[in-house]
This record gives C-alpha cells, sequence and structure tokens, in this order.
C-alpha cells in the first residue's frame, strides 16, 4: 500500500479517496496517470494506493473475477479494507467522507469494494470497469467483458444483498465512466451496472436526466439516475470515440492533471477533477 498524505495545518477531518490501478500498472503509474495527488493536495485530502502483487496476478490485475478474492472477509478484498482501517488509524480522516474509484480490473474491484463494505464508502467511481460478481473464474471473466453474456437485473441485485444479509442503510452512490469504443470493457459491462446500482437503490433503469455534449463536448454524454426522492445516485457518462483510456487534461490549472499515454487521452475533459467534484471534496474558494 502507498499513501499520499498533504501536510495537516489544523486538526479538520480529511476526506480519504482509494484509488486501485489497472492491469500492466502499478500505483505510481495511476498516481501520475490520474492527477489525484495534486487534486489531493489542493483540497486537503488522503489518497490510499493498494498495489498488485505479481504472486497474486502476474498481469498485476486486481482479481475481481474470482470468489476467493470478491467476498467479504476474504482475500484481496479483506486485504484492501483492511488497509482503509490501517488510513483511518494512522490519520484524521472522516469516516463519512470515504471514497473509492479505479479504472478496468481496479474498476471493478471498486465495485466489490462498494458492494461488500457498503457502511464504508459515500461513493464510487469506475472507469472501463463490470458489475460485482459478474463471474468467479477468469474464462466467464472473458466473456463478460467482451459482452457476450447476458446477467438478469435480479441476478445482479441478488448478488451484492446476499454479501450483506443484514444491512439496512445505505448503499453508496456510483458513477460510471464508459468509452462507447472500448476493445475491452464492452458497454453491455455499464448497462449491468445500471441494472445493479438502480436495483441496488430501488429505482428505475431510465435516466430522469441526459446532457449531450456534457461541458461543450460533444463526445460526452452525462445521464443522471435519481430516487422517487430526487436524489442522484447514479450517473453515467457515455463517452464517444473514446477506447480503453481516461479522460485527462494535462496542465497546471486547478481543474488540469494527469499524464496522457497508453491509458489515458486529452480531449478537453480531466475526469479526475470531474470525479473529486461529483464526491463533493473540492474545498470551496
Amino acid at each position: 500500500m502507498f499513501i499520499y498524505a498533504p501536510t495537516a495545518r489544523d486538526s479538520s477531518k480529511l476526506p480519504l479517496v482509494v484509488v486501485l490501478h489497472g492491469c500492466g500498472q502499478n500505483s505510481h503509474g495511476v498516481a501520475a496517470l490520474t492527477g489525484w495527488n495534486k487534486i489531493a493536495r489542493l483540497n486537503k485530502f488522503v489518497v490510499l494506493y493498494p498495489q498488485q502483487k505479481l504472486l497474486n496476478n502476474p498481469n498485476l490485475c486486481f482479481n475481481w473475477f474470482l470468489n476467493q478474492d470478491i467476498e467479504k472477509g476474504k482475500g484481496e478484498c479483506e486485504s484492501i479494507f483492511e488497509m482503509i482501517c490501517f488510513v483511518k488509524k494512522k490519520y484524521n480522516i472522516d469516516t463519512n467522507r470515504i471514497y473509492i474509484t479505479g479504472l478496468s480490473a481496479g474498476g471493478a474491484m471498486s465495485v466489490v469494494m462498494l458492494s461488500t463494505h457498503p457502511q464504508l464508502f459515500s461513493y464510487g467511481a469506475v472507469f472501463a470497469g463490470g458489475a460485482y460478481k459478474t463471474v468467479t473464474n477468469l474464462k466467464s471473466g472473458v466473456s463478460v467483458m467482451t459482452g457476450q453474456n447476458h446477467i438478469p437485473k435480479e441476478k445482479l441485485v441478488a448478488s451484492v444483498k446476499k454479501q450483506n444479509p443484514d444491512y439496512n442503510g445505505p448503499y453508496p452512490k456510483l458513477i460510471v465512466y464508459q468509452g462507447v469504443n472500448d476493445p475491452v470493457v464492452n458497454t453491455k459491462n455499464a448497462e449491468y451496472l445500471v441494472n445493479q446500482w438502480t436495483g441496488i437503490h430501488h429505482t428505475d433503469t431510465i435516466p430522469d436526466k441526459t446532457e449531450h455534449g456534457f461541458m461543450g463536448i460533444p463526445d460526452i454524454h452525462r445521464s443522471i439516475y435519481n430516487t422517487s426522492s430526487g436524489q442522484t445516485i447514479f450517473i453515467l457518462y457515455k463517452v464517444n470515440h473514446l477506447g480503453h483510456k481516461l479522460l485527462i487534461k494535462p496542465g497546471e490549472k486547478d481543474n488540469e492533471g494527469g499524464q496522457t499515454g497508453l491509458f489515458g487521452t486529452d480531449i478537453g475533459f480531466h475526469s479526475t477533477y470531474q470525479t473529486a467534484k461529483e464526491f463533493g471534496i473540492l474545498r470551496k474558494n
């Protein structure tokens, strides 16, 4: 585990963001790619970067597809949970403001954590990830990633509920970013997440509002899903012409950062900053 923590100047409780890297990455790489450390420094919150071991997965993927790693109290799921508990003890963390986000396999593992420890998190953000327990082995994982399977909404919801049989509290809200042209994670996985998470929150799968050309960028479409009381519990960003990459906007301004390259592309939108804004952890000037 790696931690980025800004120098404390007061005794205020700090938000915590957990960032999970994708396959072929490590913690330092995903920190540079996303620019989370810059946003944490400017807005005073802690970032936790769990890092996969080669011993667990030779491609450095989090094992979101293995049953022994994705159930509460087991394997990698439990390891990440214990890291979060450690950070909560070491730093003055606001336990009502803990968030998790990840890319690809890290995105899928973020959903694992949200599903198995709903009381822990306020919000999650998934970049090209998948729903909880769509698979329990590597072979079926490939089928789901490429959009070959059909999984009923009822089954998707039940798999989460089974992890929390005695839990009656609220589930975290969720943001999903999905490239329409992603060759690795088919857009069907975003649909599974819509079905699973609206089902968990007892609302329908029809967006209450869709903004095409979000922030003046033609390829970005932002849909929000609300409960009957009007609370937004799910946000979906679908991006035309985007493959298996994050949207990054390198620069020196507060709303810019990150690095382009194998996993990042620049179309004038910094998804990390937008995620922090949706989480509600940007300090007001």
